[in-house]
């Protein structure tokens, strides 16, 4: 069906449209209340941000269209397609699928504060799947606090707790096995519970003054501590009074550093952006309890379209990730999904929530700070890029590189003795890692100690489908010294690769005459006959350096993987269909491999998860491998 004979018949529905381009890729998502007055505005003369539409539509080809009952259906749909197509003019917000929590076993004797990961999990084995938070352990008894918005946030809420109440450091395998008190205990900063030097319910105490600063009510637990120093200096127990009154002003220094200008305690999310030319800073203060917990950054490109509609998908998408609704959003601009947002939001919270932009008072100075701290994000991300600029510029110089570098891929080679052996490539894009360029290589048709054949094996996969792309990097770089870099130049040569540079960075193993102290790296490249000499404290040096090290981890993490998986592989997982459900009840019935190897048919058809041919075979495999 053709454009024009499509938007003559556009539904009155609610629902989402995807605008796509000549190669049928969807290059545009939105949603609306009225699909069809929405859709035809794109097409009509002096309605909208002319300059943003026609820059759209004249990429559009064809439109496709997927109706819902409600907008609030299509509101959340609108976030699916986006974050599943990418498309090129809408926002994308990149954010991080887990969070970190704080964890308090209430339920054990002497709990400590600690840090796990929650991530989104979705039961696609199931009819009707939902994302869900999932963390280490489900309904376990523990308490939890969080999500927090960076692991900046949590490690210094944890320094704020322990240096303001001396719980246990330790883990549990220490706690158990100590004898005699930490260095903690004799810094006053734990008074050691792995010793029976304070009793449970002593210790119950400071849980409960650690849970009072987890849920903000600092004022609550200086009253307490308060009533508390006045007891002990009743008492004439002063050394301890002394302490207690230490401990408050420390609170209260915490909170009169973290206290925003405003008189209630509400938790809030306020939002600032600074605009220039191409992109946009958003900035994000959380406002926990009248505190400033925390603050997050993001750099969007804005593609020809307003800051409103920028404001109205970034939010659709920052609350659609898994994280804390608080009661107040409060944001610089009006967004025409504001009521919609509300409604979803107080929805998901269970409570109310207020979605506005002010104009006056406390909350317009909340958003000109939020504003301030935008323009102050681009600052900095100026003087990054002109630091990388002239980096670059100083790397083209000293090697004589044909382009500026302004995308680099490293490669570097992990393995023990030949076995596991694995290739990674990273991708570095205006002195700034790009992840989503990431590569890893399992070598496949070498299994000897041979570097030179994994790297020519790697570099010849990737380059091959590179060159039939049309996706050259600018300059290639490899973790070695003249022989990869022969390596490399070989693979060029047969791929007949001439306008990308490359060069090869190896340790100076003292043969320049250099002191050990002030040894710096080679650099090699082919039109040089000689290495290049860079000290360690050169700029291009460190840059580089970089580089090959974010390679040289990318390939240990890969390895270490692949390793570790190969140790933990069980029996079982050569037996076709014992998936991890079934393994985990065989393993939880008989309790070792060697009590499911001794196990009868009958036994293993009890297990109910086994049907009789699949025990049959799991008896057969441990039998006849045992006869063998």
């Amino acid at each position: 069906m053709s454009l024009s004979l499509k938007l003559k018949n556009v539904p009155v529905s609610p629902g989402v449209y995807l605008m796509k381009d000549a190669k049928h890729k969807v290059i545009y998502v939105g949603k609306a209340k009225n699909l069809k007055n929405r859709v035809r505005s794109y097409f009509q003369k002096g309605t909208g941000d002319r300059l943003y539409t026609e820059y759209l539509i004249k990429h559009v080809v064809d439109i496709d269209f997927v109706l819902t009952e409600t907008e609030k259906e299509a509101l959340i749909l609108e976030n699916n397609f986006i974050k599943q197509f990418k498309p090129k003019f809408n926002i994308n917000l990149r954010d991080d699928k887990n969070f970190l929590c704080i964890k308090l076993e209430t339920n054990k004797d002497f709990p400590y504060p600690k840090v796990v990961r929650q991530c989104i999990k979705l039961e696609t084995n199931k009819d009707f799947p939902y994302p869900k938070v999932v963390r280490q352990k489900e309904d376990d008894g523990a308490m939890y606090f969080g999500p927090y918005a960076s692991a900046r946030a949590v490690r210094e809420t944890l320094r704020y707790i322990n240096d303001t109440i001396p719980v246990r450091k330790c883990r549990d395998n220490a706690f158990k096995s100590r004898t005699k008190p930490c260095l903690y205990y004799q810094i006053h900063k734990c008074l050691g519970p792995c010793c029976g030097l304070i009793d449970r319910a002593g210790y119950k105490t400071l849980i409960d003054q650690v849970i009072l600063l987890l849920k903000g009510k600092q004022e609550d637990l200086i009253s307490i501590l308060r009533k508390q120093m006045y007891e002990e200096s009743k008492q004439l127990r002063y050394e301890k009074a002394a302490k207690l009154r230490d401990q408050i002003q420390s609170i209260e220094q915490t909170v009169e550093k973290q206290r925003i200008n405003s008189l209630t305690f509400i938790d809030r999310d306020v939002f600032g952006y600074y605009l220039t030319d191409n992109d946009v800073y958003i900035e994000v203060m959380f406002i926990r309890s009248g505190n400033m917990e925390d603050i997050a950054s993001y750099r969007l490109s804005i593609n020809h379209t307003t800051i409103e509609e920028v404001f109205r998908s970034f939010l659709n998408q920052f609350y659609s990730q898994t994280r804390f609704i608080p009661s107040e959003v409060i944001i610089p601009v009006n967004s025409p999904d504001a009521v919609l947002l509300e409604e979803w939001l107080t929805e998901r919270k269970g409570k109310k929530v207020s979605v506005f932009c002010p104009k006056r008072g406390d909350k317009l100075r909340l958003i000109e700070m939020a504003q301030k701290n935008a323009m102050n994000a681009y600052k900095v991300s100026q003087t990054q890029d002109d630091n990388y600029s002239r980096t670059l510029q100083a790397l083209k110089d000293v090697i004589g590189l044909r382009n500026l570098p302004e995308r680099i891929e490293c490669f570097d080679i992990s393995n023990i003795f030949g076995k596991q052996a694995v290739g990674s490539m990273v991708t570095f894009k205006c002195g700034m890692p790009d992840k989503s360029k990431y590569k890893r290589f399992r070598i496949k048709t070498v299994d000897q100690i041979d570097d030179y054949a994994m790297m020519h094996e790697v570099l010849l996969r990737r380059y091959k489908r590179a060159v039939e792309e049309g996706d050259l990097p600018d300059l290639v770089m490899v973790d070695g010294g003249k022989g990869q870099l022969g390596v490399a130049l070989r693979v060029f040569e047969e791929l007949a690769i001439n306008d990308t540079d490359l060069l090869a960075l190896s340790k100076d193993r003292g043969k320049s005459g250099i002191p050990k102290g002030e040894q710096g790296e080679q650099v090699h490249a082919p039109h040089i006959p000689h290495p290049i000499l860079l000290p360690s404290s050169s700029p291009v040096l460190l840059f580089l350096a970089k580089i090959r090290d974010e390679a040289h981890r990318f390939a240990i993490a890969y390895h270490r993987k692949l390793r570790d998986k190969e140790y933990y592989k069980s029996p079982l997982d050569e037996i076709p269909g014992i998936g991890i459900i079934r393994k985990k009840a065989l393993i939880k019935r008989f309790g070792s491999i060697e009590g499911i190897r001794n196990a009868t048919i009958n036994q293993l058809t009890e297990i109910g998860k086994l049907p009789a041919k699949l025990a049959n075979e799991v008896y057969n495999h441990f039998h006849s491998a045992a006869k063998t």
